[in-house]
């Protein structure tokens, strides 16, 4: 894009950065920190407010409540919801057992999970991995398995807490035409339902890692 678009009337600089260039919309990270905008460099709480505010004005304009108006979403694009569970190894003796777990996802991969079949691993370690603009993302101790079902889990070491941490995400996007409200309802309970056995299976095959 050529000249300076912070001269130009936003409404301007949106058209031509979606034609021109990569467009940041929206962010947000697992501590509920989120930023609206490439005007603010790191989460903004108060930027956060107003757009919620603005999110629940169009709402209302609809007669919708903000979750109706979620569910809308989710018909048409189908449904995803996250999980983050963690499991505490305190003192030097956690920190070797953290360090062997991870290790061992490197060694063996769960190739199969609840039916499901590894059909991709993630080492952020070691692969090279960019974003939209072609920059190298950093370097870090962080690996991503996705399954045949569309679960992925991403597995880290916490690196302020004797943790490792899991994050868990599952999606159901409609085949054809969008969810009905029916569906809709049965698919949040069934997702939701996955991601507790998930969960479940994960801690039973991270004892099995690290042994009594």
């Amino acid at each position: 894009m050529q000249g300076n678009y912070r001269d130009l009337p936003e409404e301007e600089t949106r058209r031509l950065r979606l034609k021109e260039s990569s467009y940041y919309v929206f962010g947000g990270e697992e501590s509920y920190g989120y930023s609206g905008g490439d005007f603010v460099r790191d989460k903004d709480g108060n930027g956060a407010a107003i757009m919620f505010c603005e999110v629940a004005a169009y709402a209302k304009s609809r007669g919708l409540s903000v979750g109706a108006l979620l569910d809308e979403i989710f018909s048409e694009f189908g449904y995803f919801q996250e999980y983050t569970g963690s499991l505490t190894f305190e003192g030097a003796e956690g920190a070797e057992t953290i360090k062997t777990l991870l290790a061992s996802y490197l060694a063996r991969s769960p190739n199969e999970m609840l039916g499901a079949q590894l059909v991709q691993v993630k080492n952020f370690e070691t692969d090279t991995y960019r974003d939209s603009d072609g920059d190298e993302i950093p370097k870090e101790k962080m690996l991503i398995f996705e399954f045949g079902d569309h679960t992925r889990i991403a597995v880290r070491a916490s690196g302020t807490e004797p943790k490792i941490k899991y994050y868990l995400f599952a999606q159901r996007r409609p085949k054809e035409a969008k969810f009905t409200t029916a569906e809709l309802t049965a698919i949040k309970k069934e997702v939701g339902q996955h991601l507790e056995r998930v969960w479940e299976w994960l801690r039973e095959d991270a004892a099995t890692r690290v042994g009594p």
